[in-house]
């Protein structure tokens, strides 16, 4: 062991001062998304592309009565009650998100604007839909060219809200590298072992507890690089 200790450090890179690198896109092995939490991601995208349409929608139909306003107050209800328990939990490092996988809910400011992709929508297309139904007699500026940007106001706002959490979560982590914040661990020349202070550990054994995670979880901070997680325990 002594020997093959003496071998790896000699084969080390030398020690240079920490330097941003976005974490890979790509999930590795065993780490992707199941097949039912994929598409449970894709039916909440589509639930609240609807959510943040319903807004608009009452502005650019005309006359819509009331049973058919239903559906619409119910998405929204659902989609400013989701918004507002994430505003309210996103201090809390415990709770998970259903955007864990696409790296949105890595700090508190990530988590914030993720919140806010499920409020501000709504409001602004409240604000337009008042805006356009106060330019002129309802049946008049239903058709006009006003009507497109009042549907478009809250995917805008959803798409936009989304961005930046993706920002702030990859804020929070390049701060904590630049800044010398993050754990730096040795790791052979290989990348197949790291040192945890009193022995060589396998990459894909084990990796460091206190390591500076990506914002998706699928990767690990060496110091230098970013090596990929361990896969994720299979549910029986």
């Amino acid at each position: 062991m002594l020997a093959l200790m003496a071998g790896v450090r000699a084969n080390l890179p030398p020690w240079t001062a920490p330097a941003w690198r976005r974490p890979p896109l790509s999930a590795p092995e065993g780490r992707h998304p199941s097949s039912g939490r994929g598409l449970a991601i894709l039916g909440v995208l589509f639930f609240f592309y609807l959510y943040a349409m319903a807004g608009g929608t009452p502005a650019s139909v005309p006359g819509i009565p009331w049973p058919a306003d239903l559906p619409y107050l119910v998405i929204c209800a659902a989609g400013v009650g989701y918004g507002l328990a994430v505003i309210a939990t996103a201090g809390r490092p415990g709770v998970r998100l259903m955007m864990r996988d696409w790296g949105l809910g890595g700090s508190p400011a990530a988590k914030m604007w993720l919140g806010l992709a499920y409020v501000l929508p709504l409001a602004g297309s409240f604000v337009a839909s008042w805006v356009l139904c106060a330019a002129g007699p309802f049946s008049a500026v239903a058709t006009t060219p006003l009507s497109l940007p009042v549907r478009l106001v809250g995917p805008a706002a959803f798409v936009i809200c989304l961005v930046l959490a993706r920002l702030s979560s990859l804020r929070a982590v390049k701060n904590a590298i630049v800044n010398g914040v993050a754990p730096s661990f040795t790791v052979s020349s290989d990348q197949a072992w790291w040192w945890d202070g009193e022995t060589w550990a396998n990459v894909s054994a084990a990796a460091p507890d206190g390591a500076l995670r990506s914002p998706h979880t699928n990767y690990w901070w060496t110091g230098q690089d970013w090596l990929p997680l361990l896969p994720r325990p299979s549910r029986s």
